[in-house]
C-alpha cells in the first residue's frame, strides 16, 4: 500500500516589521535647535548689555555709595550736575568739534575709495581688502603706533617736517592742536568702514544704468551727483548714521594718545564718562551723562534718517 505525502505548504511569509519610529525631541518642537543656538549669545547680550543698561538708567536717579549701603534717590540733580559742570560741558563741546572734524572727512574720503575700488577692475579684491585693514587692525595697538608718530621728540611726522626744514610740533601736547590729532587718527580709521559701505551700496547699481550714462557720456561729479547718489541715497543715510555713531562714541585713541588732555582739550563724553565713573567714583553722574548720550544719539539717528531719507520713512 502506497501512502501518499502531501507537498508541504511554505508558511505564509509575514511582512518585516518595522521597529516604532522614536519621535526626537527636536521634532515635536522645532524650535528648540535654533533656541538651544542662540541661547548662549543671548545670556551673554543679556548679562553684558541689558542689565547693565538697565542699572545705568537707574543709577542716574540716585546717589550710589561705592562702599555698600542703599542707594539714595536724588531725582534729576545728576544731570543737573554734569550739565553744569564746566568739564563735562568742554567734552561736549569737543565731542562736537571732533564729530565736525571727522564725519564729513571720512564719508567723502569713503565715497572716494569706494569709487576707486569700483574702477579697479581685477584688482578690485586686492585694492578692497587694502583699503579695509585699518578696520581689521587692532584700535588700541594702533592709537600706540600713532602715539609714537605724533610724538613731539623722535616722532616719525616731525622728523618729516624736519627733512622739509619745518619746526617740531607739539602734537599732543599743545591744546590747539591735540583734538586736531585724534581727529586724524578717527578719520582714517572711519574712512575705511565708509568705503566698505559704499562699495556695497555702489555694487547694488545696476549695470545697465553704467552702460547708459556711458553711452550719453554722463561722466565724472555730474553722474555722481545726479545719479549714483540718489540711487544709492539708502546706502548714504546708513553710512551717515555709522559715522556719526562712530565719531560721538570716540574713547579707544583718546584714551591711549592723550587720556583727554591736556586741561581737558581733548576729552570727549566717553572719556568723561569714564573717568566719573572710575577715577572720580561718582556713578550718578557717570550714568546720568551716558543715558543723556544716549537720548542724543538716539535723536540725531532718527533726524538724520528723515532728513537724508526724504522724510517718507
Amino acid at each position: 500500500m502506497t501512502t501518499l505525502i502531501a507537498p508541504r505548504t511554505p508558511a505564509a511569509t509575514l511582512p518585516p516589521t518595522t521597529p516604532p519610529r522614536r519621535t526626537r525631541l527636536s521634532d515635536r518642537y522645532p524650535g528648540l535647535v535654533p533656541a538651544l543656538l542662540v541661547l548662549p549669545a543671548a545670556v551673554g547680550l543679556l548679562l553684558f548689555v541689558v542689565v547693565p543698561a538697565l542699572l545705568s538708567l537707574v543709577a542716574s536717579f540716585f546717589s550710589v555709595p561705592l562702599a555698600g549701603g542703599a542707594w539714595q534717590f536724588v531725582g534729576i540733580s545728576n544731570f543737573q550736575r554734569v550739565l553744569t559742570d564746566p568739564a563735562v560741558v568742554q567734552a561736549l563741546g569737543n565731542t562736537v568739534v571732533y564729530s565736525v572734524l571727522t564725519i564729513v572727512p571720512s564719508l567723502a574720503l569713503g565715497l572716494g575709495l569706494a569709487l576707486l575700488a569700483n574702477r579697479a577692475g581685477r584688482a578690485r579684491p586686492f585694492v578692497r581688502t587694502a583699503l579695509f585693514l585699518p578696520m581689521t587692525a587692532n584700535l588700541v595697538a594702533m592709537a600706540v603706533v600713532f602715539r609714537w608718530m605724533f610724538a613731539a621728540q623722535g616722532g616719525f611726522v616731525n622728523e618729516l617736517l624736519g627733512f622739509f626744514g619745518i619746526g617740531a610740533v607739539n602734537w599732543l601736547g599743545d591744546s590747539s592742536t591735540s583734538l586736531l590729532t585724534v581727529a586724524l587718527v578717527g578719520i582714517w580709521r572711519t574712512a575705511s568702514l565708509t568705503m566698505m559701505i559704499f562699495f556695497a551700496g555702489l555694487a547694488t547699481v545696476p549695470l545697465s544704468i553704467e552702460e547708459a550714462t556711458r553711452a550719453e557720456g554722463i561722466r565724472g561729479i555730474v553722474k555722481l551727483t545726479r545719479i549714483t547718489l540718489p540711487m544709492i541715497k539708502p546706502t548714504v543715510v546708513f553710512a551717515t548714521v555709522i559715522a556719526i555713531l562712530t565719531s560721538v562714541q570716540v574713547f579707544d585713541t583718546i584714551n591711549v594718545m592723550t587720556q583727554g588732555g591736556p586741561l581737558g582739550s581733548s576729552e570727549t563724553v566717553l572719556t568723561m564718562v569714564w573717568k566719573l565713573g572710575f577715577s572720580y567714583y561718582d556713578l550718578g553722574a557717570a550714568s546720568a551723562l551716558s543715558l543723556i548720550l544716549l537720548v542724543t544719539l538716539i535723536g540725531v539717528g532718527i533726524l538724520q534718517r528723515r532728513t537724508l531719507a526724504g522724510g517718507d520713512r
